[in-house]
């Protein structure tokens, strides 16, 4: 899900877990929305990749300091079993920013990004979290190959198919010809991977990526 430049809103923050709380006292359907400070973390982890990409690192440091803030909210919300894996990816992510090492910074971001989404899934969300994935297996895909990682990179590309696979029914029957070019980025894709050109792999992946945005305003 490519990034928007979320605000930060720390008060909405509060009302997210008041609106939480206040689902568990009403008889009928039970409804949990995501909660602010995990949307806006997603947001965040884009943009840093985005910030990366364009070797702005002051403002992917700036970007980070949010998180930051993010995290005692999505403390005070998750329990301890839960928030851990973002933590970790957290921290990580910060620990490379220091280095200024960019590849690893890109990494850390992208798994960032597969935690928040991984988090998303325990809530009631419009897009389904495969479409999340498939946004994360596409990064990956291409930051695997650039640091010549194959084997990582077919990984993700596997996953971009199966991700594709749970959502491919409803892209077909609401837009046919999104469809079919996505079917035909991962067959590229798959081929680019196995040639080992990551230059290829970079130029597939991104218009894919592009396709996933797309998919995204399907549902």
């Amino acid at each position: 899900m490519r990034a928007s430049h979320i605000a930060v809103l720390v008060i909405a923050v509060g009302l997210s877990a008041v609106a939480l709380a206040a689902t568990s006292n009403v008889d009928g359907p039970q409804t949990r929305p995501v909660p602010t400070a995990l949307v806006a973390a997603e947001g965040l982890a884009e943009d840093i990749q985005a910030d990366l990409e364009a070797g702005n690192w002051t403002l992917a440091r700036t970007k980070v300091a949010d998180l930051e803030t993010h995290r005692s909210a999505l403390r005070a919300l998750l329990r301890p079993g839960k928030i851990a894996g973002y933590e970790v990816a957290l921290d990580s992510l910060i620990s490379q920013l220091r280095r200024q090492d960019r590849p690893a910074s890109l990494q850390a971001a992208n798994r960032l990004s597969r935690a928040i989404v991984g988090l998303m899934a325990d809530y009631d969300v419009t897009v389904p979290v495969q479409v999340g994935y498939l946004d994360v297996a596409g990064r990956d895909v291409i930051y695997a190959a650039e640091a010549g990682r194959w084997q990582d990179a077919s990984a993700a590309a596997r996953e971009l198919r199966a991700n594709y696979a749970a959502v491919g029914t409803h892209v077909a029957g609401t837009n046919q010809t999104l469809d079919r070019r996505l079917r035909q980025r991962l067959s590229e894709l798959d081929q680019a991977v196995a040639a080992k050109n990551a230059v290829r792999v970079r130029a597939i992946a991104t218009a894919l990526l592009d396709d996933v945005d797309l998919i995204e305003q399907t549902y």
